[in-house]
């Protein structure tokens, strides 16, 4: 028997359901580095508020999907080591040059 999510009928559906970031108006350019940035902070800053006010974190969903949409996973990755280990300031010279250095 094949592991649950891996039958065809599954990955149709995900196909079916999968969506991409939508046009965000504040990042006209071809460019969507700065717009993967903002929606990994807007997702952070939700979720911190979210959390405080004792709210549902599911809201949030929405900016995880653009983030995810958008980075590459290594960005992703990059900027959750430094969340996770507290080193993280959200400045947007990190966007630019090389994303792997502070």
């Amino acid at each position: 028997m094949a592991p649950p999510g891996t039958t065809a009928e599954d990955i149709k559906t995900k196909v079916k359901n999968d969506q991409t970031a939508p046009f965000d108006s504040r990042f006209p350019n071809q460019s969507q580095t700065r717009n993967s940035w903002q929606n990994y902070l807007d997702f952070h800053r939700c979720e911190k508020a979210m959390t405080a006010k004792g709210g549902e974190v599911s809201v949030c969903e929405w900016y995880r999907r653009v983030y995810k949409s958008l980075c590459p996973m290594s960005w992703v990755a990059a900027w959750d080591d430094r969340w996770l280990s507290s080193v993280f300031h959200p400045s947007p010279r990190a966007v630019k040059g090389d994303l792997g250095t502070w």
